[in-house]
């Protein structure tokens, strides 16, 4: 079961390839111009009350959207990994850059990751670090000349 969301219907990317690989798909979209409207968390309930029998979930996304889908199946118990990419400088976890607190203890996305169970992630951490370098990830973007951010997370909208 694949599911997916966008902003709205003008954002879609790829929809006929993760259609080819998913024996049921589910397309969310904020603002409904295109198959279910809301979150992908709404998705994410919709295929959990059609098939009671999933076992695990994984999700690759913003953390936001990843904390929501390990809220969303934490009452049921479903193992939720989710796909964390910190900052990561030296590959070898010595700079600390990566580090992720789990309820389990501490870790490093480049070393022991950047998969997790996202019922361990401490998500406010989680949050703060990767705003610690937020300045430092757009000098190259301002430096090429770019006129605009290339996303609107650079903007601190990607989640509004």
């Amino acid at each position: 079961i694949g599911v997916v969301g966008f902003r709205s219907k003008e954002l879609v990317f790829w929809e006929d390839r993760f259609k080819s690989v998913c024996d049921e798909f589910i397309l969310c979209t904020d603002d409904g111009s295109a198959g279910l409207k809301g979150r992908v968390t709404a998705g994410l309930e919709r295929a959990l009350e059609r098939h009671p029998d999933v076992r695990e979930v994984i999700a690759i996304g913003p953390p936001v959207m990843m904390q929501a889908c390990a809220e969303t199946t934490r009452p049921a118990g479903i193992r939720t990994t989710v796909s964390l990419n910190p900052v990561m400088v030296d590959g070898t976890g010595m700079c600390g850059g990566c580090r992720v607190r789990l309820a389990s203890g501490m870790k490093f996305a480049c070393v022991d990751g950047p998969d997790f169970d996202g019922h361990e992630v401490d998500w406010d951490e989680l949050r703060q670090r990767r705003g610690m370098y937020a300045a430092e990830e757009v000098i190259p973007l301002r430096s090429s000349g770019a006129s605009e951010p290339m996303h609107e997370h650079m903007r601190g909208r990607c989640h509004e």
